[in-house]
């Protein structure tokens, strides 16, 4: 029975921000210990790291034992409140049956201008910001990656690495210091003649 005075959207899964608060913050910014899984947070927010079509939260649920839709999209009101509190630049959306994560329309005109047809990338949005976060950055290192972006990025930069995408370069005077830098297919790929390229703060300012 629908409740009075609730908003329905116009989907077939309801609005994740109607259960806004209904999980606190702490929990969704639960922090992981080696010893023990990690939290059902954080798995949920994996699941769309990963991309790919929509998840809804049948399949949510049917991929984590114990979780329920009621619990599912209170996950995701949390989320996006703790995306908008860093000011990250997408949030988890309603699409078709169920759930995406999405740039941001302000940052959808950088990113188009950045990498040109973003669909031939076929990069998920954290790819995509731990990309350009390298692209800046370079040579930087994972640690400073994972500061920066506020999560373990170890998968992400290996999927960089296994589409060539980003490189793995040693350090000069040791060897055992690793950092990361873009590479020639990423030019290629983003149709960029070189870094110099690359939109720049004043000119993201007046987009």
């Amino acid at each position: 029975m629908q409740k009075k005075g609730m908003n329905v959207p116009k989907v077939n899964e309801p609005n994740a921000d109607d259960f806004a608060g209904a999980l606190p913050q702490e929990v969704v910014n639960a922090p992981e210990s080696e010893n023990q899984p990690p939290p059902i947070e954080k798995v949920v927010e994996a699941m769309f790291f990963v991309g790919g079509q929509p998840l809804t939260s049948k399949r949510a649920c049917e991929i984590l034992r114990g979780l329920d839709f009621k619990d599912f999209v209170a996950i995701i009101a949390g989320l996006n409140k703790k995306y908008k509190l860093e000011n990250r630049p997408y949030r988890i959306q309603p699409k078709g049956n169920g759930y995406e994560m999405t740039i941001l329309p302000k940052y959808r005109i950088i990113a188009d201008k950045l990498y040109g047809m973003l669909k031939e990338a076929r990069l998920s949005a954290q790819a995509l910001d731990t990309l350009a976060l390298v692209a800046y950055k370079q040579p930087v290192c994972r640690q400073e990656i994972d500061t920066l972006r506020g999560n373990d990025t170890a998968a992400i930069i290996r999927q960089l690495v296994r589409l060539g995408l980003i490189s793995v370069q040693r350090g000069q005077s040791d060897a055992r210091e690793i950092t990361y830098g873009t590479t020639k297919k990423f030019l290629e790929l983003f149709r960029l003649k070189s870094l110099e390229d690359l939109p720049r703060h004043q000119e993201m300012e007046e987009l």
